[in-house]
């Protein structure tokens, strides 16, 4: 082993060897004290070489030892992870192809009324809804009784709700038609097995906000101008915000932000809304609230923005306003009361 060679040099190099005296070669007692010398420094650079070789044998045992364990670390870092068990269709010939327009619509109103819970790919959420493009339970559905199911939701009490959140009947979100319906199981299709889904609709740039929501109606102006007393351009806020949050936020918090039951709170006359200016309203709904929280009382998350990572400053602010016409007062401006939720 290369490692001993030093050892086995040194070894060599340090053999004692009797030195030629000027006295009497016979002299037998300096012979005798010279081979006492001569041994007992050999057997000493013996004991030496071999401490050390067990010391070298020990160096090396343990750089093995840690050797194994960081490999052991960076295997256990490196390799890939265990794959979930795919979907039983993807296994199979794949359905129909998918109509572009109806999976694209759909794609908007599951972002709209779906993703807070579900994420915008339908990953799932923690703490709130599952991932739906690895359900069994909805690629088991027919197209009929996964629209039968979505309209009726799933309560939180139901045995076959494994994250006892409630699912509200049709999302919290009373407004969808029945085609609304047949465009959300389009999408949900879609993520599930992406063969079925046209190439140019996969290609499709994401929407924007501004086309999820639809522009308020000339009653929803002349309501909005009244809560607002008068003044035309915040009354252009709240409308805005009305229709905002009844597409994005009215599935956990309810029509009119009356709440939901075990999910979202009630932001009528609310004192944590009329606590905090729109500056601070505005910094809670980006930043959301887990239910670890010490001040989240209902123990279900609320994501950052809602669950709507495309909502704008401009809009979460469209929204309090709406949400100020809720609190009573003059346009339900912050009061700066205790900060309870």
């Amino acid at each position: 082993m290369t490692f001993l060679a030093p050892f086995v040099s040194d070894r060599q190099s340090t053999k004692p060897t009797r030195e030629r005296h000027n006295g009497d070669p016979g002299d037998a007692s300096q012979t005798s004290a010279f081979q006492a010398t001569g041994s007992t420094s050999l057997g000493l650079r013996r004991e030496l070489i071999a401490a050390g070789l067990a010391f070298v044998g020990v160096v090396a045992g343990v750089g093995l030892m840690a050797g194994a364990t960081v490999l052991g670390l960076w295997v256990q870092r490196h390799a890939a992870p265990a794959r979930e068990q795919p979907l039983s269709i993807l296994s199979a010939v794949p359905g129909p192809m998918l109509d572009s327009n109806a999976y694209l619509k759909g794609r908007t109103l599951f972002t709209m009324t779906c993703a807070v819970c579900h994420g915008a790919q339908g990953h799932g959420v923690a703490g709130l809804g599952k991932d739906i493009t690895q359900s069994e339970f909805v690629a088991s559905l027919s197209d009929g009784g996964l629209i039968a199911f979505l309209r009726r939701g799933r309560d939180a009490n139901d045995p076959y709700n494994t994250t006892k959140v409630p699912m509200p009947p049709s999302g919290g979100n009373p407004q969808l038609t029945d085609q609304d319906m047949a465009h959300l199981v389009s999408f949900m299709r879609g993520i599930q097995d992406r063969r079925r889904v046209p190439a140019d609709a996969l290609q499709a740039p994401p929407v924007s906000v501004a086309q999820m929501v639809a522009a308020p109606s000339a009653d929803e102006k002349a309501a909005a101008l009244a809560a607002a007393g008068g003044d035309a351009e915040l009354a252009e806020y709240i409308a805005s915000g009305n229709k905002l949050y009844h597409s994005l936020c009215v599935a956990c918090h309810g029509k009119g932000g009356v709440g939901m039951p075990n999910n979202g709170k009630a932001l009528v006359d609310n004192e944590f809304v009329r606590s905090l200016d729109d500056d601070g309203l505005l910094a809670f709904v980006k930043q959301g609230r887990s239910p670890s929280d010490p001040k989240n009382t209902t123990g279900i998350q609320m994501p950052p923005k809602g669950g709507n990572p495309a909502l704008s400053d401009d809009d979460i602010l469209d929204i309090i306003a709406y949400l100020r016409t809720l609190q009573g007062g003059a346009n339900g401006a912050a009061t700066g009361g205790p900060a309870s939720n």
